[in-house]
């Protein structure tokens, strides 16, 4: 959605429009994996890339996801082979979600995918503004990130 004023749009609303665009591109091609998954379900396994074996609570907090939502997402990817609940090491009420082989190699699988919608969403910008966008996006994340 892009508004047809003759004011700029503020800070938010163009990174939201930025957000909503980036999630329909990224959704669409992961649709071309013919498996029912998008773009949150990519969020979500590359958050378990970098965190499994981990708690569905952890999880949670790390998207910043309801836990309804997480058991969700985990329902799905787990019928896809991509993860396992498994009994947690130290607290046997818990269980750990543990990525699978199947998991590492759709999460590749859809890096890519996600490097190339990244790409042509920046193509316009040369390497060294697409660096600047970065360094200005990042000490923006930080600022707003607590102590």
């Amino acid at each position: 959605m892009i508004c047809s004023t003759s004011n700029p749009p503020s800070f938010g609303l163009l990174l939201r429009q930025t957000r909503d665009g980036l999630a329909r591109q990224l959704d669409a091609s992961m649709a071309e994996e013919n498996i029912g998954i998008g773009f949150t379900h990519f969020v979500g396994l590359k958050t378990l890339a970098h965190m499994a074996p981990c708690t569905a609570n952890e999880l949670a907090q790390a998207l910043d996801q309801v836990p309804s939502a997480v058991t969700r997402l985990l329902d799905k990817l787990e019928s896809l082979g991509c993860v396992r609940r498994e009994a947690h090491a130290q607290d046997r009420r818990a269980l750990q979600i543990v990525l699978t082989e199947q998991g590492r190699e759709l999460c590749a699988r859809l890096k890519k995918r996600g490097d190339a919608v990244m790409d042509y969403a920046m193509r316009d910008l040369s390497p060294d503004e697409r660096e600047q966008l970065m360094s200005l996006l990042t000490r923006i994340r930080d600022s707003l990130t607590p102590p």
